[in-house]
């Protein structure tokens, strides 16, 4: 049986999905320029520096890409001492990262997006252009249990259905969902779990999940 639907405040203990709607926050499909993602601020590297595809913190490996001083990225919004930025000239997924502030000529996220008021932590644009909080995490309590699910391609990780990045997961990578089994969903549905890759809850889409299909 199908579960239910994500809405935008997921139900505790329940496996929660999404139907895919009309967003300007999903990750590109090729190399994106500033123009093409008025959600994030265009600024440039001040040196060298490396992009982390998930935060940066204890029990979750550092997978990262190089990304040369001069180039540009678009923030889409900051955390702590990084920022989460879209690599406009990377086309194969993962293109969003944390990168630390100290890298970027300007690390703020705008309250327009690509222009306006520079913003505190964990606030961005959504997709009505309005100002709003990022959660760094989906909105789930309890611990992960269970036999984990497994990534069989790249995804990226979001705070809601088709909402912020918060990470990325990478084919193999466990993903530890709040039922029993998957069931069967549409390949761009959400489903709600706990990686560890990522050390945090969040939705990947059910096309990088085979258990799912």
């Amino acid at each position: 049986m199908r579960q239910k639907i994500a809405t935008r405040f997921p139900l505790k203990s329940a496996l929660i999905l999404g139907i895919a709607l009309a967003s300007q926050l999903g990750t590109p499909a090729v190399a994106a320029t500033a123009a093409d993602t008025h959600y994030t601020h265009h600024t440039t590297l001040q040196k060298d520096c490396a992009i982390h595809e998930n935060y940066p913190k204890p029990d979750v490996p550092d997978r990262t890409w190089s990304k040369g001083s001069g180039k540009g990225v678009g923030v889409r919004y900051t955390y702590n001492e990084y920022a989460m930025v879209l690599d406009y000239a990377k086309q194969e997924s993962p293109n969003w990262g944390f990168i630390a502030k100290s890298c970027l000529a300007d690390p703020s996220a705008r309250s327009q997006g690509g222009s306006g008021a520079p913003l505190p932590d964990l606030q961005a644009i959504g997709g009505d252009n309005q100002v709003k909080a990022v959660p760094i995490s989906a909105a789930h309590t309890g611990s992960p249990t269970g036999t984990p699910i497994h990534l069989g391609s790249v995804g990226s990780f979001r705070s809601e259905p088709r909402s912020f990045v918060i990470g990325n997961l990478r084919a193999g990578d466990a993903l530890y969902i709040t039922t029993a089994t998957c069931g069967h969903h549409g390949p761009e549905e959400w489903i709600l779990g706990y990686a560890p890759a990522a050390g945090r809850w969040g939705y990947v889409e059910a096309m990088h999940l085979p258990a799912c299909h």
